[in-house]
């Protein structure tokens, strides 16, 4: 990957500032200055004072994981309830960085047994005080605003644990392509969580589906189960079902309780 694709990915990722910007490529403040310029030339970032941001962030900023809670709740609890069902109590539990994901650590807080493995500051969060959780931060760089763990050392601990279940945000899903991702970096990170485990389970409500608002992809390795709320458009649905892969669970809405 090129130096510059490698400046503008971390840019992507959240890291604006010159000196966080070199020290997380290992390269001089002076070297990531010259591939801003140039990156600023070919509109790709604005430049700011001490560093830079994507086009459009300056009005359209990267929502965080907290504002992200906020969005589609009901489908996204649904959603978390569910898949917590899954999880038994000698499970050792694979969570990815997201607000679904994040919903999930929170059903699973008052369980006992469990083993938590996360990358996500979210679910992190939501395990802190549970006492019969066990669980296990893989570290690595933070990407802001999406707080999640990335990088190197997010990979190592990864590649060296075993987990029984793995269940991976969503921001955007093909079928034939696999997942959509606003990294070659998270990308590669999200291929290595579903094959970290022998049972994948993507969770999102189904405003993600069928959408591609990113230029990089992570192809799903192996059959999985998707997770999502009934809102799905029907040409997806269809594609999801001819899926040989793809068990999908599309939860109805939920009644409200007299």
């Amino acid at each position: 990957m090129s130096r510059h694709r490698r400046v503008l990915d971390a840019v992507l990722d959240g890291t604006r500032r010159v000196e966080d910007l070199a020290a997380l490529l290992g390269v001089s403040p002076s070297t990531v200055r010259r591939a801003l310029g140039e990156l600023e030339d070919e509109g790709r970032v604005v430049r700011t004072r001490g560093g830079a941001v994507p086009v459009g962030a300056l009005a359209h900023a990267e929502p965080s994981w907290t504002e992200k809670q906020r969005r589609r709740v009901p489908a996204k609890r649904a959603i978390a309830e569910h898949a917590a069902a899954l999880v038994q109590d000698h499970h050792v539990v694979l969570l990815d960085a997201g607000s679904t994901t994040t919903f999930i650590a929170e059903r699973l807080a008052d369980r006992r047994g469990p083993t938590v493995v996360t990358n996500g500051i979210g679910p992190m969060t939501a395990l802190q005080h549970a006492e019969g959780v066990e669980v296990i931060v893989t570290g690595g760089h933070l990407r802001r605003p999406r707080g999640s763990l990335a990088g190197d050392l997010t990979r190592v601990v990864l590649d060296r644990i075993g987990v029984d279940i793995a269940f991976v945000g969503v921001d955007g899903l093909d079928p034939e392509r696999g997942l959509n991702c606003p990294t070659a970096e998270i990308g590669a990170l999200k291929e290595l969580l579903m094959r970290s485990a022998p049972h994948t389970v993507l969770v999102t409500d189904s405003s993600k589906l069928g959408v591609a608002p990113h230029h990089h992809w992570a192809p799903v390795p192996g059959p999985y189960t998707l997770v999502t709320d009934d809102g799905l458009d029907p040409g997806v649905r269809t594609a999801l079902e001819s899926d040989r892969r793809c068990a999908l669970v599309a939860l109805p809405p939920r009644t409200p309780s007299p």
